[in-house]
């Protein structure tokens, strides 16, 4: 948390606009978001963003839920309105969408994907390839059942234009595999890698994109970029992610809209520094 590189990309975005305010970090545990949450609304804050293991639990708190927040039924961009209302947001499908969409410049038919994950990032990852045309999406989870859950709580919203199967990385079929989403921490913040992921990376088609939505924050590659790799295959990180989500959550907060480019000289400037 301590090394994010939010800050000076909202920050740069608010000089470029010349907007009064500062974007701080507040690291907060589960157990105190709440009563947080409600010192946070008194305190003159705009608005706010919550990572992982808050997105759940936030789109919950909040008293109403933009489209995008209630598709995803997840939330990391939050408005405080009059009288301390609370307006939940998802940048993350948009963003994801659009960093998907430098890499992929179009979606062959048939053309299928698998998702890593069962928590609010992968539900964003699932409606961004719904609305990129993909017709088929795994969801890889160690527990099956929490996939099929996943896919049961998801599955309303997507107007049945995305086939979802729950699966296991030993059960998931590579048949027109295209495209591999990490949407868990691993290998962020010492989260291992598990041992089967290697292997399922070695089986997938050379042609198969893996994109890891965990950025790295130094001139490595993530632990899972960095396996794709070694595997023969093309990776990306979410560095531009991140970026794009930024620039979406910012112009929620203020209706305005700088730039991207100020977000990601900004990211890259920060990214130096931490080098």
């Amino acid at each position: 948390m301590s090394h994010s590189l939010s800050p000076p990309m909202h920050n740069a975005a608010l000089k470029y606009c010349n907007l009064e305010g500062s974007y701080e970090l507040l690291d907060i545990a589960p157990a105190e978001l709440e009563q947080q949450i409600e010192r946070i609304k008194t305190e003159g804050y705009t608005g706010f963003n919550v990572t992982i293991p808050h997105k759940d639990a936030i789109y919950r708190m909040a008293g109403g839920h933009t489209k995008e927040a209630a598709q995803a039924q997840a939330s990391n961009t939050v408005k405080i309105l009059e009288e301390e209302f609370l307006l939940a947001h998802n940048t993350d499908i948009g963003g994801f969408e659009e960093a998907l969409s430098e890499l992929i410049t179009k979606v062959e038919s048939g053309a299928a994907a698998c998702v890593i994950g069962t928590g609010g990032a992968a539900k964003a990852a699932i409606l961004a390839l719904r609305n990129l045309g993909y017709k088929s999406v795994s969801i890889l989870s160690r527990d099956p059942s929490r996939a099929e859950s996943m896919a049961r709580e998801i599955e309303p919203v997507l107007d049945g234009r995305l086939k979802l199967i729950a699966t296991t990385a030993h059960a998931c079929s590579t048949e027109n595999l295209s495209l591999i989403v990490n949407s868990t921490p691993m290998g962020q913040n010492n989260v291992p890698v598990p041992d089967w992921m290697n292997g399922f990376l070695t089986s997938v088609s050379p042609q198969t994109l893996v994109f890891d939505m965990v950025y790295s924050k130094t001139k490595e590659d993530t632990a899972v970029v960095a396996l794709a790799k070694k595997a023969g295959l093309k990776a990306s990180d979410g560095a531009e992610m991140l970026i794009r989500q930024a620039h979406k959550a910012f112009q929620f907060w203020t209706e305005l809209s700088p730039p991207v480019e100020v977000f990601r000289s900004a990211f890259k400037q920060s990214l130096k520094h931490q080098m």
